[in-house]
């Protein structure tokens, strides 16, 4: 995938709500089958959590997985096993899209190979997996069945350091992106964890973060950060300069309404309040874009896992490639104009 010379963004919509508090409860973080179905992890009231499997029509299908105490990120490989990092449990599992395990392993501690409180997981570009071990302050590699290959990154707030990473993710020239969660800033790391560059500082005005959690990166390279603190969604290019943020536009989604249309209660309740709060971002600690179709692109939608609300909220990119020869060289200086 060749990445564009630059981007005429056009917009960035609202789409479609998918969900609702009886289904999508508490969604920690989404994944995505080969023919569309989602993968929602959700966590309980307390402890506890599921994977709850529904699809573009908002259609309760059915629950997978158990044993969770509290799990934070979801994510697949080609072959549809589905991996789930449980900071409760301090493990890794592995799930078949039918539900049916296919293994775990992880164990609490701070020795190599050795978790505490894991969060972020992603795939890097050979195929192994990378741990955001956030109490112990790294980032360790293994393969998909769990051993130990590397680690980098320790307790502070120096260059390359960490003060509980959350968030990981792999550009695709195999730099890594870690948000450091106590740090408010994003790192971007060579794949064997040297320090290349920062984004991001404590703050909720344009491009500051309030405890950054997940990461993706969509196929023209912008990054997007849950900033869940400020519970919003901020978008980066590939600099790490600033482009946009999101603050939540949810309609009802189908479910949601239905269950509504059939409880007076509620009606009446919804019919007394406020709005325009409903429609807003709670706490996201998951941003996703969905690569599992075979163009091997993601298909132009950003999902927001949106905690506090129950729901996931899907808004559409509408972007423009650009070449060379339709847009001028980057200007030494800025310079500002109107169209």
């Amino acid at each position: 995938m060749t990445r564009p010379f630059a981007l005429l963004r056009a917009g960035f919509p609202f789409h479609q709500t998918i969900g609702m508090r009886r289904v999508t409860t508490y969604p920690m973080d989404v994944a995505f089958g080969d023919d569309g179905m989602l993968f929602v992890l959700n966590r309980s009231d307390g402890a506890g959590g599921e994977i709850r499997r529904t699809n573009w029509d908002d259609n309760d299908l059915d629950t997978i997985g158990s044993g969770f105490l509290w799990p934070v990120q979801i994510i697949r490989d080609a072959q549809e096993t589905f991996y789930v990092s449980d900071e409760g449990n301090h493990t890794i599992s592995m799930w078949n899209r039918d539900g049916e395990s296919k293994g775990k392993w992880g164990e609490n501690g701070s020795g190599e190979g050795q978790l505490n409180r894991p969060s972020g997981i992603c795939f890097d570009n050979d195929g192994n997996l990378l741990v955001a071990d956030t109490l112990n302050h790294r980032v360790q590699r293994f393969t998909p069945d769990g051993k130990f290959l590397g680690k980098f990154g320790s307790f502070g707030s120096a260059e390359g350091e960490f003060n509980m990473p959350w968030g990981v993710a792999v550009d695709e020239d195999g730099s890594v992106l870690v948000v450091d969660w106590r740090n408010d800033r994003v790192q971007r790391l060579s794949p064997d964890g040297k320090f290349i560059a920062q984004f991001g500082k404590t703050g909720s005005a344009e491009g500051q973060l309030n405890r950054p959690a997940g990461v993706a990166i969509d196929r023209h390279g912008d990054i997007y950060i849950a900033d869940r603190g400020n519970n919003r969604v901020v978008q980066f290019d590939t600099t790490g300069r600033y482009v946009d943020r999101f603050l939540g536009d949810a309609t009802l989604s189908k479910s949601g309404r239905i269950y509504i249309m059939a409880n007076a209660k509620v009606l009446r309740a919804r019919e007394m309040t406020t709005l325009e709060e409903s429609r807003r971002l709670r706490g996201p600690a998951s941003v996703r874009f969905n690569f599992s179709n075979a163009s091997g692109e993601d298909d132009g939608f950003m999902y927001i896992p949106d905690f506090g609300s129950h729901r996931i909220q899907v808004y559409r990119k509408e972007a423009y490639e650009l070449t060379t020869d339709d847009v001028w060289a980057e200007p030494k200086a800025p310079f500002l104009y109107t169209v």
